[in-house]
């Protein structure tokens, strides 16, 4: 008796160091940009999809705290970051978790919806995304499609101080079976939403962090850091990989 009680309470301890759908997240990407090159799966787009190269963006500006190095927009103020191509679909699971530090050194607001793009992924053939805007230093805007079908629209989520100069933390989480969609800002909960099965597939097209100046040219710069792109939700401190 005694035999099999402790059998049952060894059983019971290694279940509990599994999630319960069976795998533990891996972090598929990490990049904090201290080589100074860029992970071969990035690519920098411009807007209409022109891949730019340097000084239209730029890996030597100093990284988050002041240690290793940032990606920085440079002569093209929206220069972003994009893994898009066959290594994303099929997607290995029905999550994703994308985790990045931006800050804006320099930023004047000259449109009432300023509209530089945070986050816009998007899968089954690019009819299905999640939407995150920033309309102004203290606001994004949210919306999310289903196959060409509008979700959710007209969200305007309080994100203070996005433009003061200093690094915010981005987090956004998506499944895909279950029709989920969280985002975090600097730690703080904003959305989540849970649309239902069904509605989704894991058929990846792109993911986009950030994005591009959807108005007419603004007056800003951007620097991003630290992007981690995960196939689930990690645990709290697991480490990426080796950059």
């Amino acid at each position: 008796m005694f035999r099999t009680i402790r059998l049952l309470a060894a059983a019971l301890f290694v279940a509990a160091l599994y999630p319960v759908n069976g795998f533990a997240a891996q972090c598929l990407l990490s990049e904090n940009f201290d080589g100074r090159v860029l992970d071969d799966r990035l690519t920098v787009y411009g807007k209409n999809w022109q891949i730019l190269i340097p000084p239209q963006y730029n890996l030597n500006a100093a990284g988050r705290e002041g240690t290793g190095y940032a990606f920085s927009s440079g002569t093209n103020s929206q220069a972003h970051l994009c893994w898009m191509g066959d290594t994303l679909n099929p997607w290995p699971t029905d999550e994703l978790y994308v985790s990045f530090w931006m800050r804006y050194p320099t930023f004047v607001r000259n449109d009432s919806m300023e509209n530089l793009k945070v986050f816009y992924p998007h899968w089954d053939r690019a009819k299905s995304y999640v939407h995150f805007t920033l309309s102004d230093s203290d606001t994004i805007y949210y919306s999310a499609m289903a196959e060409g079908s509008v979700l959710t629209a007209g969200n305007w989520l309080e994100c203070p101080k996005q433009t003061d100069g200093k690094w915010h933390h981005y987090e956004f989480y998506i499944n895909f079976n279950e029709g989920v969609s969280r985002f975090w800002y600097d730690g703080a909960l904003k959305v989540d939403d849970a649309f239902g099965t069904g509605i989704w597939t894991s058929n990846l097209y792109s993911i986009i962090a950030p994005s591009i100046d959807a108005e007419e040219p603004g007056k800003f710069s951007r620097q991003v850091d630290d992007l981690e792109i995960w196939d689930g939700m990690p645990e709290q401190g697991s480490p990426g990989p080796a950059d």
